[in-house]
């Protein structure tokens, strides 16, 4: 019989402390010494990485003076940071609020909405924020899942006059018209508030419609087109304007052809490929695609979404 251990269970030799533990310990431990500063902290980066941080804070400055535009104070740069870029490591998002407090201070104390958070919705941004500083794949293979479709729109026959369907309540306009919207931004990939702001900004809230066409959509020489009196801006100037816009058997057509417009048309790609979570990002995009001529289409459309009910309670 063989009395030598070997392996895990030799207790020849003294213990040997690995590399790996290391370097754990060296990420673990407290860190000692004064923290860097702002200025050492940049100088520490590499330039693809300031110019990342450059460009995400011009960025958040442009969505911040929208949100001021129609006097929401609810958040600072970091919280804006975080709600426009949900997978920027924690250390970018940090950097990037400092540099704007630094640069372009805010003169106001954010008074945030109360939001509830449940246990693991916070356990998971957690662990999200560190995976990523540490290069961890989370997801692993992805699985694109099928997408819901829209329902075709319905637009009138030439010759044939829609019959318009309004609205008495802006209750009454959200009921009808938020299951639809969210159908439509489903399939865009968009916030169904701003198509729900779109709608009621070009339609009064669905008191004011013309061919059912709740999303002031021009007919651009498609055939049954409808005359309609409208206002654009020319020159810096508010003028007066007759023009043909589209008809639809419904408001929810409307809607769901306002989804097919935007997507037959590649100047509305910044706005689909904003994301749905970055709102003000998208309504940026909006803006500059020249969806409407009026230069504060976008603050008019911030400030509806606003007067817009919290997810939970929604109608």
């Amino acid at each position: 019989m063989n009395d030598n251990k070997s392996g895990l269970m030799s207790s020849t030799g003294p213990k040997q402390t690995t590399t790996v533990l290391d370097e754990m310990r060296k990420l673990l431990a407290p860190q000692s010494g004064p923290p860097e500063t702002l200025e050492e902290r940049l100088a520490g980066m590499t330039e693809p990485q300031r110019r990342t941080v450059l460009q995400t804070a011009r960025l958040v400055q442009m969505a911040m003076r929208t949100k001021l535009a129609v006097g929401d104070q609810t958040e600072g740069y970091y919280d804006l940071v975080r709600s426009m870029y949900r997978n920027l490591p924690h250390n970018i998002a940090t950097l990037v609020a400092e540099v704007l407090d630094e640069t372009d201070p805010l003169n106001f104390t954010p008074q945030p909405k109360t939001v509830k958070r449940s246990r693991s919705d916070i356990s998971a941004q957690v662990y999200s924020e560190y995976a990523s500083a540490f290069g961890m794949d989370l997801e692993g293979p992805k699985q694109t899942a099928p997408q819901q479709q829209a329902s075709p729109p319905q637009t009138q026959p030439k010759g044939a006059a829609a019959k318009p369907q309004t609205y008495h309540s802006k209750e009454e306009f959200l009921a009808a018209l938020t299951p639809v919207a969210k159908e439509v931004a489903l399939e865009l990939g968009v916030s169904h508030k701003i198509v729900l702001a779109q709608a009621a900004l070009e339609s009064g809230w669905g008191k004011s419609v013309k061919g059912n066409n709740l999303m002031g959509i021009k007919s651009h020489g498609e055939a049954g087109g409808l005359d309609v009196v409208t206002h654009e801006v020319v020159n810096g100037k508010k003028v007066k304007i007759t023009d043909k816009f589209r008809q639809y058997a419904s408001p929810e057509d409307s809607i769901r052809g306002y989804g097919s417009f935007l997507k037959a048309n590649s100047r509305y790609k910044h706005f689909l490929q904003a994301g749905a979570e970055n709102e003000d990002a998208q309504l940026s995009a909006l803006q500059s695609s020249g969806y409407a001529t009026d230069p504060k289409y976008a603050y008019k459309l911030k400030s509806i979404i606003n007067s817009l009910p919290d997810e939970e309670d929604e109608i």
